[in-house]
């Protein structure tokens, strides 16, 4: 399945001029510094934002024709059969959790869910919650709510939008994991600010700035134009009695380390597929 987009727009003051054509498969990463087009790109794939005349449109997913500014096409958000999780969730606060659900299943393009109830309700971790009203859960607990509701919608293409800014710890390893394997079924387009987060779930990626595309490419190819805040590395010696650690990393993709800085480490989940390190000797 091919997505294509060919805008040429302005919201406001800000101007938007993008060309992309791009397999849809597994998850791919949109990435950018705020302000650089990403929410609107996805709200003009989704049909949130219809163009303005004289302004030019062009989205087209699986062959169809989603819209074409030139020829006056323009399906409605709800004709699309694309699911977006926004960063605030949009949950139907006066229904309980199930019902947010049932509603999604129900106005559905499919009769069966591409994905079972029971593994979304699981994979999501709200199996708890589903007697609970949606204006009561926590943000955290609403986020896995929504998409949850998007992945039982069965779209042809899912939009995440921050998705995961709003969990703990726990919760975003979990949901995490989960995403990656359901992208097998239904491809997904991912914002996120976290670069190990974009690095560890998305390829390919998509960097965006001031409105335009600045590169397409593979994870390991667009990993240098990346922010360096975090990078990967191997374990090689370990000595729990004296906590000395030996690392073995690709010293272009650090960053800058200085004497006596403090520094996090998170061990490699066991879902992450193990990638090798390569250096040239």
């Amino acid at each position: 399945m091919q997505l294509t987009v060919h805008l040429d727009q302005y919201f406001g003051q800000f101007r938007i001029e993008l060309q992309l054509c791009i397999k849809l498969r597994g998850i791919i990463g949109v990435f950018g510094t705020s302000g650089a087009g990403k929410t609107s790109l996805f709200r003009a794939i989704a049909g949130l934002n219809q163009s303005a005349p004289n302004q030019l449109s062009l989205i087209k997913l699986d062959g169809n024709t989603l819209e074409d500014s030139q020829k006056k096409v323009f399906v409605e958000a709800e004709h699309r059969n694309i699911g977006f999780v926004f960063q605030d969730s949009r949950l139907f606060n006066h229904l309980t959790v199930e019902q947010n659900l049932s509603l999604a299943i129900k106005i559905s393009q499919r009769k069966e869910p591409l994905i079972s109830y029971q593994d979304v309700v699981q994979g999501c971790g709200i199996e708890p919650l589903l007697t609970q009203s949606a204006e009561g859960l926590s943000a955290g607990q609403r986020q896995r709510v929504a998409i949850a509701r998007a992945l039982l919608g069965s779209p042809k293409l899912l939009l995440l939008d921050e998705p995961l800014a709003a969990l703990d710890h726990d919760s975003r390893q979990h949901l995490v994991a989960f995403l990656n394997q359901v992208s097998e079924l239904i491809p997904m387009l991912f914002i996120s600010h976290s670069v190990s987060e974009t690095l560890t779930l998305c390829d390919p990626l998509i960097l965006l700035e001031g409105g335009r595309i600045k590169a397409i490419g593979s994870r390991e190819q667009l990993a240098e134009t990346l922010p360096k805040r975090r990078a990967s590395a191997v374990v090689t010696e370990f000595d729990p009695e004296t906590g000395k650690l030996c690392l073995d990393t690709i010293p272009d993709l650090l960053p800058e380390f200085k004497p006596g800085q403090r520094i996090g480490i998170v061990a490699e989940p066991s879902w992450l597929k193990s990638r090798e390190l390569t250096r040239d000797d």
